[in-house]
């Protein structure tokens, strides 16, 4: 009864104080139901979420997860294109990838912890969606294992860390480079931190096709990569793009790299 009234609550678009309840809520424990099958308030597909995750519970209790995202993809994401999603977690942004690029399209998703591929491989199948390939793999600039653990102090709970872990998993990483063998369109990347790398072993698929990149920034885990913190920014600059961070409601360009702050970021070359 508790978590309907709460659903009822929260499962609309955007207002004011809604992140602040569903935080309250998720941190008291009211919105661990298990896994749910739900339809999100945008896309025609189903997916399964394991509501004791900030993301499962994000969408069941809320209806979707990062809705100013969803905003570039649909200005920025075309019929027929190929679409990188890395960092697939359990397949929201897949899915609708899967949507907007149709039949003649392409996603290929990479999400390397077992119980988020294991969701996503399950919501991929449950709705019959062919266009969309995933790969039990993390990309990064070598071909090693990583270790990585639950991060306890993230603010987004049931995340990992792959910096400071103490090996309770370990994770196959390739270099995106090798693995990548088709023209790309558009690369979503969001893995905790580790897009410096993702990028770095990009390099050369992104200058060969120079697609529309988002990537989530958090200058706490880009520290713990130590590298310059305008590294991601000054390697794709180099390459003809430029930065606008993604608000709720607009595009905000970015000129000083050193001063972002937490958030997600858009980068277009020109004539993109």
């Amino acid at each position: 009864m508790l978590n309907k009234l709460i659903k009822k609550l929260l499962y609309r678009p955007f207002f004011r104080g809604q992140d602040r309840l569903f935080h309250f809520f998720f941190k008291k424990g009211f919105l661990n139901d298990g896994n749910i099958v739900v339809k999100p308030r945008e896309g025609n597909f189903e997916i399964n979420c394991n509501t004791s995750t900030w993301i499962g519970a994000r969408i069941v209790y809320i209806g979707d997860y990062e809705p100013e995202v969803k905003n570039v993809f649909k200005q920025y994401i075309q019929q027929n294109n190929t679409v990188l999603d890395i960092g697939a977690n359990i397949g929201l942004h897949s899915l609708y990838f899967s949507e907007l690029v149709g039949n003649a399209g392409n996603v290929i998703s990479y999400e390397p912890v077992q119980q988020n591929f294991v969701l996503l491989e399950q919501n991929v199948k449950q709705n019959g969606y062919n266009n969309i390939e995933i790969r039990n793999i993390a990309l990064g600039n070598k071909n090693e294992a990583i270790g990585l653990s639950i991060d306890v102090n993230s603010s987004n709970p049931g995340s990992y860390n792959l910096f400071d872990n103490d090996g309770q998993m370990m994770i196959n990483c390739r270099i995106g480079d090798e693995v990548v063998d088709q023209p790309v369109d558009f690369i979503k990347i969001d893995v905790e931190g580790y897009e410096a790398f993702v990028i770095d072993g990009l390099t050369k698929t992104i200058r060969r096709d120079l697609p529309k990149i988002l990537f989530e920034y958090d200058p706490f885990y880009h520290h713990k990569t130590k590298l310059p913190k305008d590294f991601i920014f000054q390697k794709l600059l180099k390459l003809g793009y430029t930065f606008y961070k993604i608000n709720r409601k607009n595009l905000e360009k970015v000129i000083i790299f050193d001063q972002v702050k937490s958030c997600n970021i858009l980068a277009l070359v020109d004539d993109n």
